[in-house]
């Protein structure tokens, strides 16, 4: 029996793509042509760590080992090495979908408390 796999597409840029499988409960991150699949709260933790790079400092090092960044979080089966431009789209592809996730949470208590 083959079973296919709605995925609702939260986020889309040039740089890559955010999903969500509600069937599975899970955050599809396609990013740098890695997909990562990650349960929600793994994906909260990885936003976490990018949101905590400190990209202005990177940017005016003159130091080689500021070249790039590498972020692993738990729950997360893939180690990104990103360089700074990387880093920048990475950040920006997880904010929007984080906004776009806390949106549609928003709004689908807002309807299903009118309808109670």
């Amino acid at each position: 029996m083959h079973t296919s796999i709605q995925l609702t597409d939260i986020y889309t840029s040039e740089a890559g793509a955010v999903y969500q499988c509600d069937r599975r409960n899970r955050i599809l991150v396609d990013f740098a042509n890695e997909l990562a699949i990650l349960k929600v709260d793994a994906f909260l933790r990885l936003k976490k760590a990018v949101d905590s790079i400190n990209l202005e400092q990177m940017a005016g090092s003159t130091d080689r080992a500021s070249d790039f960044e590498i972020v692993s979080v738990c729950g997360c089966d893939k180690i990104y090495v990103l360089t700074l431009p990387q880093l920048y789209a990475f950040k920006e592809l997880l904010a929007e979908a984080k906004f776009t996730l806390d949106l549609n949470s928003m709004l689908h208590e807002c309807l299903f408390t009118q309808m109670a």
